[in-house]
């Protein structure tokens, strides 16, 4: 009886309306009168609970003119419940995802530690599913694994870096723009998923731990993918003119340059 009870207090009974429908369960049909009295509670409280308990469909009225209830067939109300249930949690998972999309781009996630960046690298790599941008002077062999099984999805993966990259057998498009002084340093990534989602990391002059930030902002998406591209351009430009375009005559003398 107790453990009953419990199981229906799960089902959103209140204790009282558990009890009182056991007790027409046990007598087949009764009235507030008479459950009161099996159950030695107020008539008044029992009233009130055959009233919620007939509102949702748990107990029906007995045809006459006496006011005697009868409970509704245990197989029949759990297939009511379990109808009620499911079409509440659908409901509810479309409102839910209803709201994620509307917050999805205030999440910024700070990471700190070299495992967990690239452990974060790794888990957004394997959702892209149309392009991947990357700029960053760590080894790219860490995520071959990766890499691999999104080209083989068909996503285009298009990487900028100051650092030689060797991955063979994997379609990528590498623009490498080789600086002696970053060979065997990791310092920096940055990386965007299907321009939707960024992932932004470095490790300073003055810092060895790694730092960074994930978020869903599209805008921020936007910016470190431009500032990809204009990386490659600017290369491109130099292999095409052989020289560096970027002199004296065109820069702005600002904090960033003079760092």
């Amino acid at each position: 009886m107790d453990e009953i009870i419990r199981l229906l207090e799960k089902l959103n009974f209140s204790k009282t309306e558990a009890a009182v429908y056991i007790d027409l369960l046990k007598n087949s049909s009764s009235n507030g009168y008479k459950i009161a009295k099996n159950l030695n509670i107020s008539r008044s409280s029992v009233y009130s609970t055959l009233d919620n308990l007939y509102k949702k469909g748990v107990i029906f009225l007995v045809p006459g003119d006496s006011q005697v209830y009868k409970a509704e067939n245990p197989s029949v109300l759990m297939e009511k419940i379990k109808k009620e249930f499911n079409e509440t949690t659908d409901l509810l998972t479309n409102k839910l995802k209803d709201l994620e999309t509307c917050d999805v781009e205030e999440r910024y996630i700070n990471i700190v530690g070299y495992d967990n960046v690239t452990l974060k690298i790794k888990q957004l790599l394997l959702e892209a599913k149309k392009e991947v941008y990357i700029n960053t002077d760590i080894n790219l062999i860490r995520f071959q694994d990766e890499l691999s099984k999104i080209a083989e999805r068909g996503v285009r993966i298009i990487v900028f870096s100051f650092k030689n990259q060797v991955l063979d057998d994997i379609p990528i498009e590498i623009y490498t723009h080789s600086n002696l002084k970053c060979e065997g340093k990791e310092t920096r990534m940055m990386l965007v998923i299907d321009c939707e989602k960024t992932l932004v990391a470095d490790r300073g002059p003055h810092r060895e731990e790694f730092l960074g930030v994930f978020t869903d902002n599209i805008l921020l998406a936007s910016i470190v993918s431009e500032h990809i591209h204009n990386d490659i351009y600017i290369l491109k430009l130099k292999e095409l003119h052989g020289e560096n375009l970027i002199n004296n005559d065109i820069k702005l003398n600002s904090i960033l340059e003079n760092r």
